[in-house]
């Protein structure tokens, strides 16, 4: 994944994002596990506290389990 994050969006929402992206374009497909929090974290640069704040919304919304 790519991290540029934009000002003028939350950046859990561009993880999200980016996350969809990457499994639409094929980089995780059915089964495959996300990065861990941590790891995430380390590579985009941010609080861990934020990827799980994203990987919560796609659990709600019913993508990430």
């Amino acid at each position: 994944m790519n991290f540029k994050f934009s000002d003028d969006v939350p950046i859990y929402l561009q993880i999200i994002e980016g996350i969809k992206v990457d499994i639409v374009s094929g980089r995780y497909k059915s089964g495959d596990r996300l990065p861990a929090v941590r790891e995430l974290a380390m590579d985009a640069g941010v609080n861990p506290n934020t990827v799980q704040r994203a990987y919560a919304e796609l659990e709600r919304q019913g993508h990430y389990h």
